[in-house]
């Protein structure tokens, strides 16, 4: 028997805390998504609705043996509805069970995470990140990580530095964080204070709760771009990695990298040449190689990211997602108006 019921985002809370989520469930307490249970509501689907496409975000969340089963009613849902399903981000720890319904598979790009036990100070080739940690230090720079309750006070401070650092440029929204006070206030933050105690940069962290594999998800990144000395958001992220290792956290998600390595020895088509050249040579409007060096600095593990599909025109589907991604106030006011109804 299979439900749609309303955001309740309370509920998806505690399910997560039950079941642990994945790299990007936490986006699911941006207030712009959808919810689907199945399994007797102990699988979740998250995604949204764009034209006639359901996007789904990530892989599903629950029971591993229940899985399958959710997709196949989730592919069922909607041809009922006649809308077109189209599974964002996901890994391939179920590509069998899209590949059994006749879904296609396209690499997109590779998540960077840092495996925590493994990481230190030490040695030539964190020789820059050593420097740039004692340096801020020396200098007085303050990091530390805050818990919620987070005051409205600071909510305040925190939304100028996002303003500050946004400057004419516009939210991104769905697959990645923005600022929204109820989000902001949902998880801890990691800042850095300058020597006079002033806020110059700030994260979300985002976690996961399994048993095994504990997760910490670096998410929403700001920081103040006038006051800010260089380096500022590598010591940041230093000081988080060192933070997540000494509470027990195994790995630390630095998020996806759009279009890396799309040269999978797997694919070789047109779409995969084209993500190669794109990610190669396009910089105008959104540095993909810049992103991938900068992460790849703190010598992550790489792992793929696919988009799964169904549809053979590749180009509309990825015009939907974009729009997705780029115009979250839509989104939100689409979900207004899908949460009230019931299929």
């Amino acid at each position: 028997m299979l439900s749609v019921y309303e955001n309740d985002l309370n509920e998806v809370w505690l399910f997560l805390q039950k079941n642990g989520g994945t790299h990007t469930s936490h986006l699911s307490f941006l207030n712009d998504k959808l919810f689907y249970w199945s399994q007797q509501k102990q699988v979740l689907i998250i995604y949204q609705k764009t034209g006639n496409t359901f996007v789904i975000l990530g892989d599903p969340i629950g029971k591993e043996i229940l899985i399958h089963g959710a997709i196949q009613d989730f592919h069922q849902y909607c041809r009922r509805l006649n809308i077109k399903p189209v599974f964002y981000q996901v890994s391939l720890r179920y590509m069998t069970a899209y590949q059994q319904m006749g879904y296609r598979a396209l690499k997109i790009g590779e998540e960077a995470k840092v495996y925590l036990p493994d990481f230190s100070m030490s040695g030539n080739s964190r020789k820059r990140l050593r420097t740039c940690k004692n340096k801020f230090e020396r200098e007085g720079y303050q990091f530390s990580v805050l818990f919620p309750p987070h005051s409205k006070k600071l909510l305040e401070e925190l939304k100028d530095i996002s303003n500050s650092w946004l400057g004419k440029r516009k939210e991104k929204g769905f697959s990645v964080g923005f600022f929204y006070d109820g989000y902001v206030a949902k998880f801890p933050l990691a800042i850095v204070k300058s020597k006079d105690g002033d806020i110059l940069a700030f994260a979300t962290l985002a976690y996961n709760q399994p048993k095994i594999d504990r997760t910490l998800a670096i998410d929403l990144m700001r920081y103040q771009p006038d006051k800010s000395p260089n380096a500022t958001m590598d010591f940041l992220f230093i000081s988080i990695f060192n933070w997540a290792k000494d509470n027990g956290y195994e790995w630390c998600s630095m998020g996806m990298s759009p279009l890396a390595n799309m040269k999978d020895p797997e694919q070789s088509g047109f779409f995969e040449a084209l993500g190669q050249m794109i990610f190669d040579k396009v910089n105008h409007f959104y540095n993909f190689k810049g992103l991938y060096q900068y992460k790849n600095k703190f010598q992550p593990e790489w792992e793929s990211r696919y988009l799964v599909y169904q549809s053979n025109f590749l180009p509309i589907l990825f015009f939907r997602i974009f729009r997705l991604i780029h115009n979250n106030q839509e989104a939100k006011n689409r979900k207004f108006v899908l949460v009230r109804k019931r299929f």
